[in-house]
Parts: C-alpha cells; sequence; structure tokens
C-alpha cells in the first residue's frame, strides 16, 4: 500500500482557542495531555475524535471550543476546555508522581500512558514496505488509519500527521549518541530513560530497531552465546552478594 504518512493535515481536535500551555493555538489530534476529573488526580490520557467513537454519551457531551479526551487505563472519555489541560511530557515527573502503587488504577493508566510513548516511537521504524498489513484504513474515518505496531497492541488509532511526526522525532545520531552515553556515564540507564519522556522514547526506538533487525527470531543474550541463563542469574545474585559484604 501507498506510505500512509505521505500527505494530509493534521485534524484539530475541535475549533477552539488554546490555553497558554500549548503551541499553534491548543491542543491537536493525538497530543499527550493530563487532565483533571473532580477528586481524581491528574489523570494522563490523548486528545482524541468523535468520529472514531460510537458511544452516544461522549456524541452528546460535544460542544463548541471543548477537545475530547480518552483517558489511559479505564478508556474513559471526557469533555475539556483546553485550558483545563497540561501538556503530557512538560508535566510528566509532577503528575506521575501524584501517588499511589503500580498496582492502582493510576499506576495503571500511567503504565498505559507510558507504554504509548514507546508504542509512538517504535512507530517511526514501521514501514509498508516491510509491513503492508500493518497500515489500514480505519473503518470510521478514512482519515486515520488503524496501526499494527511490532510489540504493542493492536488496531491503534493514528492520523498521517502522526506517523510522520514519529518518523520526524527519530534521528539516528541523536540515538546513537544517547546509547554512547549511556553506555559510558549510566550503570543505570534503564532505570533513569523510564523517568523521562525523551528517556521513554529511547527505549522504544532500540526495541524497535532489534525487533526490525533480529525479527522473526531474536536470542536472548543467553541463548546466543552458549550461556545457562540460570547460571548467569546465580552468578549475578554472588557478584551482589559478593559487593554488599566489602560495602560496595
Amino acid at each position: 500500500m501507498s506510505d500512509p504518512a505521505a500527505g494530509g493535515a493534521i485534524v484539530p481536535a475541535v475549533a477552539a482557542s488554546g490555553g497558554s500551555a500549548w503551541a499553534n493555538g491548543g491542543p491537536r489530534f493525538g497530543d499527550m495531555v493530563w487532565g483533571k476529573v473532580k477528586s481524581h488526580p491528574w489523570w494522563p490520557g490523548h486528545i482524541y475524535s468523535v468520529d472514531l467513537t460510537d458511544d452516544e454519551e461522549v456524541h452528546s457531551g460535544r460542544r463548541d471550543g471543548l477537545v475530547l479526551v480518552a483517558f489511559f487505563g479505564d478508556s474513559s472519555y471526557g469533555w475539556f476546555d483546553p485550558q483545563e489541560l497540561v501538556p503530557f511530557e512538560d508535566h510528566f515527573a509532577e503528575k506521575a508522581a501524584q501517588g499511589g502503587s503500580s498496582r492502582s488504577s493510576f499506576g495503571a493508566a500511567v503504565a498505559e500512558a507510558v507504554d504509548e510513548v514507546a508504542r509512538r516511537s517504535a512507530l517511526a521504524l514501521l514501514c509498508p514496505c516491510r509491513e503492508p498489513d500493518a497500515f489500514r484504513p480505519h473503518p470510521s474515518d478514512g482519515r486515520f488509519f488503524l496501526v499494527d505496531v511490532p510489540g504493542f497492541d493492536t488496531d491503534a488509532d493514528y492520523h498521517p500527521d502522526q506517523i510522520q511526526a514519529a518518523r520526524d522525532r527519530f534521528v539516528p545520531r541523536g540515538a546513537l549518541d544517547y546509547l554512547l552515553h549511556a553506555a559510558v556515564t549510566q550503570r543505570n540507564a534503564a532505570e533513569v530513560a523510564a523517568r523521562t519522556v525523551p528517556g521513554m522514547e529511547m527505549a522504544g526506538q532500540f526495541m524497535a530497531y532489534r525487533r526490525t533487525v533480529f525479527a522473526p527470531r531474536d536470542d536472548t543474550y543467553a541463548e546466543a552465546f552458549g550461556v545457562d541463563p540460570e547460571k548467569v542469574l546465580e552468578a549475578e545474585k554472588q557478584a551482589a552478594a559478593d559487593r554488599a559484604q566489602r560495602g560496595l
């Protein structure tokens, strides 16, 4: 099929005047946000199109000047004045630390949002030339695509401009520099990456690259080098115990 990112302007959520936190006049379809609902903490979501849902309650709540937010975690919706929302990336550290364990509904919603960040990064490396069935016209609105990103849930809703934006954010030299810097300076690079949106994006890109290059068979390190995984784990535990005894 033709490249889904070949044309089309991004679809505005609605005609609205955005708050000062938003560039280009306001949030647009696909933008990841934090929204506040009653007694709940600030909740992660993304700007959605009412044309992609047949939920009658959502349609009945439509008002001029409001944008539709699809929330992560519980798959609920809400209509908001753009000034009631804040960008996901800019406020991630603050909002993600509001409280709740990893088993809570809030923790699950944040985890789902983080997964979406990684999915959009992986989207940058997904090409119809290799995965011709990964992009399909959306049955509800031909301006959008249903996309299957390997390693993630299927049937994600994306507009062509989102696909192009994901590709534009992927800079090979920048990715390599990030990886080299992490290898040299950060013993806990994976943990550090999970704390920032750019780090999540890089992790998603590297995992997507690994799947692209080594698919369909991607051996683990132990399998590739003929090492017994249980022996490796036991050796790592023993090394950690030795370091603890030496006070390291």
